[in-house]
């Protein structure tokens, strides 16, 4: 099921003719899988944590892109291409 999530978020944001790409800011790289993966399991630990009751796991729905996509774009300084 994760590696499904991947490749959905990969299809908005990644590599392989995304709707809307992004790029690392550092290095000018397209997203990569290992980043949307890394994000991912920051995002699902999240969402784990009893505490934290505005992260809940839709089953790799919309919503868990974009949560995942702010993740890449705060903590992994990713930015969209031509911003």
């Amino acid at each position: 099921m994760l590696t499904q999530f991947v490749d959905y978020v990969d299809s908005f944001y990644g590599q392989n003719d995304p709707i809307y790409p992004m790029m690392s800011r550092e290095t000018k790289q397209p997203l990569t899988k290992v980043d949307i993966l890394r994000a991912s399991h920051n995002y699902l630990k999240m969402c784990q944590d009893d505490t934290n009751k505005f992260c809940t796991w839709g089953d790799g729905d919309s919503l868990d892109r974009e949560r995942v996509r702010d993740i890449l774009l705060e903590d992994y300084n990713y930015k969209f291409v031509g911003e």
